[in-house]
């Protein structure tokens, strides 16, 4: 049978999965900042013990060259890895947040009729998560951030600007939530043709979130109030056909998006 006779027998393809952008970007953090590296001290390496073994049975030339190549890559090769290895971290921290709110989005919110999408790559960002369901469309931006083994854990919103024990995030969430709620919320007009509604979310997963304003245009929650924030909204109620409606151009764009990337 010819390619051309030929196609794949997956009809419903798989959409991608929580988290899936962070870990392409963890192990493309490797490919990028440290193979070049290791390759050269294993080049470098073989060539200075082929030296070395010319120089132990009388045979020119003298391996120092080689040697000095050798120390030069390998203390290269250890900056890369000592700077790599901080990002490597907070890129993981931050797949295993956006799995396990994935996963608890799932648990809870499918029982109460919502369809949750995971990881919607735009051009340069991503979306972590969104939800549709009887309330609404929900736009999700997680920011999982390590905890202190002693004292308070607690993140502040005043309805402008977000703390995170006090400290403000060197990216504005609130600003970045709302661009990527305007972002899904053009997306399904461009795909629908009619205009909806976007609840931009920043989630704070384990953390104790205080907002001092109420009624705020981005919500900042952890991630045992999504829930019930999702269920109680009434602002943006959908018709199980427009659930559907949005559920099918969002699947169909993940789709297209990812065979595109391919």
């Amino acid at each position: 049978m010819t390619k051309r006779e030929s196609k794949s027998p997956i009809k419903n393809l798989p959409v991608r999965q929580p988290g899936q952008s962070t870990r392409e970007r963890f192990a493309a953090l490797f490919d990028d900042e440290i193979m070049p590296y290791f390759l050269a001290v294993v080049v470098t390496f073989s060539m200075a013990l082929w030296e070395w073994a010319r120089y132990s049975i009388k045979s020119p030339p003298q391996p120092w060259t080689m040697t000095i190549l050798l120390v030069v890559a390998v203390l290269v090769l250890i900056i890369r890895i000592r700077k790599t290895i901080p990002l490597a971290r907070q890129l993981k921290l931050g797949a295993i947040g956006e799995e396990a709110v994935g996963q608890f989005l799932d648990e809870k919110l499918r029982p109460m009729g919502c369809q949750v999408f995971h990881d919607i790559l735009g051009e340069s960002f991503n979306v972590d998560h969104i939800v549709v369901g009887p309330t609404g469309v929900f736009a999700i931006e997680t920011k999982t951030h390590s905890k202190p083994l002693k004292g308070l854990c607690n993140v502040k919103y005043d309805g402008v600007n977000i703390a995170v024990n006090g400290a403000t995030p060197d990216r504005d969430p609130v600003v970045q939530a709302k661009a990527e709620a305007k972002w899904v919320s053009d997306l399904l007009e461009q795909s629908t043709g009619r205009r909806f509604f976007v609840q931009p979310i920043v989630l704070y997963p384990g953390w104790y979130v205080e907002t001092t304003k109420p009624n705020v245009d981005v919500w900042v929650l952890n991630d045992q109030a999504v829930p019930t924030f999702i269920k109680n909204t009434r602002n943006h109620q959908l018709s199980p056909e427009d659930i559907s409606l949005i559920s099918f151009h969002l699947k169909r764009y993940v789709i297209s998006r990812d065979q595109q990337a391919k």
